[in-house]
C-alpha cells in the first residue's frame, strides 16, 4: 500500500512521482518562464545537492527531489516548444512523407505526414501533421497512395481542435502527445506524388518507417489467408497493432463487454509472446544470458514493427528488467520495476503522461502488483482448475480497481461483465497470437499453414460472436457516466484511503493472532 514506509521501500517510485509532478507543473505553467531559466534552476539545485554531500542526507534528499521535479518541468517545456510551429495559419507549398497507411473516412482519407521541406528548403526538424485528403472521384489517385510515399502539396495548417464536447477525451492533447504540431485538409487537386528524400528524418524515424513497411507486408499476407473483414481486423489489431480496420460496431461490442484492452498491444500480448519464445528456447537453459538476450531482441524488434505504442514499450521495458532479474537470480517484478519503466518513457517524452494508453497501462499493472496477491489469497482453493480460474478473476479484479475510474472518465462507461469477458478473451488471445506466429513461420508448408489459418479463423470468429452476445446481455454496461477531473482524483484518493485502511486492519489482525499465540505459549 502507498504509505510512507512503502515510499521508502520503493525509492524509484518517489523519484517518478516527483518527475510526474514536474511534468504537470511544466505543462500548466512552465511556458511562463524561458527554457534556459528552468535548466539553470535544475543545474543549480543539483549542484547544491552535490555540495551538501553525504553529511547532510536530509538536505541532499530534498535537493534530489527538487531537482527531479525541475527536470520534469524543463523537459516538458522543451517538448512543448518543439511542437510550436510558425506554419499554423499559413498555406505553404511543401514536401512530405506518408508515415501511416492511409485510411478511408467517408469522402476523405486520413494519414500521418512528416513535412521535410517547405518549398525547396529542408527543415532542420521535420514536422508531424495529421492530414485529411479529399478523394478524387475520377482518377482515384488516393488509391495509389501508401505508407512511405512522398508527396508535394499545398494546404492550410491549423491548430489541433477538439470535436468531442460530451467526452473528457482531449483529441488536441492526444495529437500533441504523439508529436503532431498541426492538422490540415488537402484538396484533391492540391497534392501529387513525388520523390521525397528521407534524409531529413531522424535515424529513429527512418528505422520506424522501415518497420511499419514490414508490418504492412505482414498485413498483406494476412489478407491472402482468407480471413473475413471482422476476423482480419481482430487478428491485425491483436498481433500487429493495426486497429484501422476495426468497424465501429466491432469496437462497440468489445468496449461494452470490457474487452477493448485485448485490441491494444500491451503486457498481455507481449507476455504471451515472451512465454512462447521462452518455450522455443527452452534448450538454452544452461546459457540464461544468451536465451534472454535472444528473447529480448525479438521482443524489441516486435515492438518496433507494431509501431512502438506506449503500452508495448512499457511492457517491453518491464520484460527487459524482468529478464535481467532472471539472469541475476533476483526479485523479478515490483513497483520499482514499474516506476523505472514509467520514468524512462517520461524522460524520453514527458508528454506520454497525457496519453490514455500510457495511463491505462501503468494503472492496470500497478493495481495488479498491489492488489493481486491479497485478492488471490483471500480464497484458498485446492483444485488446480479452480485456482487457475480464480487467478484470472483476481487479475481482472485487480486491474479493474486501477482502471475503472479512468474508463469512466474518458469513455463514460463501466463494463459489468468484465470478469466473464476475460475468461473468453485471454485464452482466445493466447491461441490467436501463437497461431499468428506459427502461420507466418509455416509459409514453406502450405498444408500445415492452411490448418493453422483454419484454426485462427474459427477462434477469432468464436471470439467475436461471444463478445457480441456478451455485449447484448441485459445490464452489460453502465452508460453515460460523467465525472470531472476533481471527481476522478477523489475516486483515486478514496481507493488509496480504503487500501491503506485495509492494510492496517490486516496488520492489526495479524498482530492480534501473534499476541494470542504468544499468550498461549506462555501459559503452556
Amino acid at each position: 500500500m502507498i504509505t510512507g514506509r512503502a515510499l521508502n521501500r520503493y525509492p524509484l517510485l518517489r523519484i517518478t512521482l516527483m518527475f510526474i509532478i514536474g511534468i504537470i507543473v511544466g505543462d500548466a505553467w512552465g511556458g511562463s518562464l524561458p527554457l534556459g531559466l528552468w535548466l539553470s534552476l535544475t543545474v543549480a539545485v543539483l549542484a547544491t545537492g552535490l555540495a551538501l554531500g553525504t553529511k547532510h542526507t536530509a538536505g541532499q534528499g530534498v535537493c534530489i527531489m527538487a531537482c527531479t521535479m525541475l527536470l520534469g518541468i524543463t523537459l516538458t517545456v522543451h517538448s512543448n516548444g518543439r511542437l510550436d510551429t510558425s506554419l499554423r495559419g499559413t498555406s505553404p507549398r511543401y514536401q512530405a512523407i506518408v508515415m501511416s497507411e492511409p485510411e478511408e473516412r467517408g469522402k476523405t482519407i486520413r494519414c500521418d505526414l512528416t513535412i521535410t521541406h517547405i518549398g525547396t528548403q529542408p527543415l532542420n526538424t521535420p514536422i508531424k501533421v495529421k492530414a485529411s485528403l479529399l478523394k478524387d472521384g475520377v482518377a482515384k489517385r488516393w488509391q495509389r497512395l501508401h505508407l512511405g510515399d512522398g508527396i508535394e502539396a499545398r494546404s492550410t495548417f491549423e491548430t489541433p481542435q477538439n470535436f468531442y464536447t460530451t467526452s473528457n477525451f482531449d483529441y488536441a492533447g492526444w495529437l500533441r502527445t504523439h508529436g503532431f504540431a498541426a492538422q490540415t485538409f488537402i484538396y484533391y487537386r492540391s497534392w501529387q506524388k513525388a520523390a521525397v528524400s528521407t534524409a531529413p528524418l531522424s535515424r529513429f524515424e527512418r528505422v520506424r518507417l522501415r518497420a511499419l513497411k514490414l508490418r504492412q507486408t505482414f498485413l498483406e499476407r494476412y489478407r491472402l489467408f482468407g480471413l473475413d473483414s471482422e476476423q482480419y481486423a481482430v487478428v491485425a489489431a491483436m498481433t500487429l497493432g493495426d486497429k484501422s480496420h476495426l468497424s465501429k460496431t466491432l469496437k462497440e461490442h468489445y468496449s461494452i463487454s470490457g474487452a477493448s484492452h485485448v485490441l491494444a498491444l500491451s503486457g498481455l500480448h507481449l507476455g504471451i509472446v515472451y512465454a512462447f519464445l521462452t518455450l522455443l528456447l527452452g534448450g538454452l537453459r544452461k546459457w540464461k544470458w544468451l536465451s534472454q538476450a535472444l528473447i529480448l531482441t525479438a521482443i524489441w524488434v516486435y515492438v518496433v514493427i507494431v509501431g512502438m505504442p506506449a503500452s508495448a514499450i512499457r511492457s517491453a521495458t518491464m520484460l527487459s528488467v524482468y529478464s535481467v532479474c532472471i539472469v541475476l537470480g533476483r526479485q523479478r517484478a515490483s513497483i520499482n520495476t514499474l516506476a523505472f519503466a514509467a520514468l524512462m518513457m517520461l524522460v524520453v517524452n514527458p508528454l506520454n503522461l497525457w496519453d490514455i494508453g500510457f495511463q491505462m497501462s501503468f494503472m492496470a499493472v500497478a493495481s495488479i502488483l498491489i492488489y493481486y496477491r491479497t485478492i488471490y489469497h483471500a480464497l484458498p482453493l485446492q483444485n488446480a482448475i479452480a485456482r487457475w480460474l480464480w487467478g484470472l478473476t483476481a487479475i481482472s479484479l485487480s486491474a479493474q480497481i486501477g482502471t475503472a475510474p479512468l474508463v469512466a472518465y474518458y469513455f463514460g462507461r463501466f463494463s459489468c461483465y468484465f470478469i466473464l469477458t476475460n475468461f473468453v478473451v485471454i485464452p482466445a488471445a493466447t491461441l490467436i497470437l501463437y497461431g499468428a506466429v506459427l502461420m507466418l513461420l509455416t509459409t514453406p508448408l502450405p498444408v500445415v499453414q492452411e490448418a493453422i489459418v483454419t484454426g485462427i479463423v474459427y477462434i477469432s470468429g468464436l471470439l467475436n460472436t461471444s463478445l457480441d452476445r456478451l455485449s447484448a446481455l441485459p445490464g452489460a454496461s453502465i452508460e453515460h457516466i460523467h465525472i470531472n477531473t476533481w471527481q476522478l482524483m477523489l475516486a483515486y484518493v478514496t481507493i488509496i484511503s480504503l487500501s491503506v485502511l485495509g492494510h492496517y486492519i490486516r496488520q492489526a489482525r495479524r498482530q492480534e493472532k501473534l499476541d494470542m499465540f504468544y499468550s498461549a505459549s506462555q501459559n503452556v
